[in-house]
């Protein structure tokens, strides 16, 4: 009778676990193809001054603030659609650092001064 409690026991255990890594594996496959629908959205990095150059903090660190910032053209992109989409990501980032209880580290990301470069919008390297 203990054996077949302990086999029932174990079998619940795995489902819950499986159903756990599943859920975190989709999380991450989400933020994946997101990233990859906001970078394709900002490719285009054309300009023609400094002036329509820009950033926009990406991701949710748990400790606070974004992982990063991304450069893009307010020539090429429609900022308001762009800012729509990379809060739903970084909403979305936030919930799973909660959900999965993880951290990071505090460190401050700023970000960086951008220019147009060769008629692109990049980061200033001399910072």
């Amino acid at each position: 009778m203990h054996f077949r409690r302990l086999v029932v026991s174990l079998i619940v255990f795995l489902a819950f676990s499986c159903g756990k890594d599943s859920v975190a594996e989709q999380d991450s496959e989400r933020l994946r193809q997101l990233e990859q629908e906001i970078l394709a959205f900002i490719q285009d990095k054309a300009c023609t001054g400094d002036r329509v150059c820009g950033t926009i903090a990406f991701g949710a660190k748990p400790c606070g603030g974004p992982w990063k910032y991304l450069v893009y053209s307010l020539k090429a992109a429609d900022v308001a659609a762009l800012e729509q989409k990379v809060k739903g990501y970084n909403e979305l980032n936030g919930s799973i650092n909660k959900r999965q209880g993880l951290i990071s580290d505090c460190a401050l990301v700023v970000p960086p001064a951008v220019s147009c470069q060769d008629g692109q919008c990049k980061p200033n390297t001399n910072q």
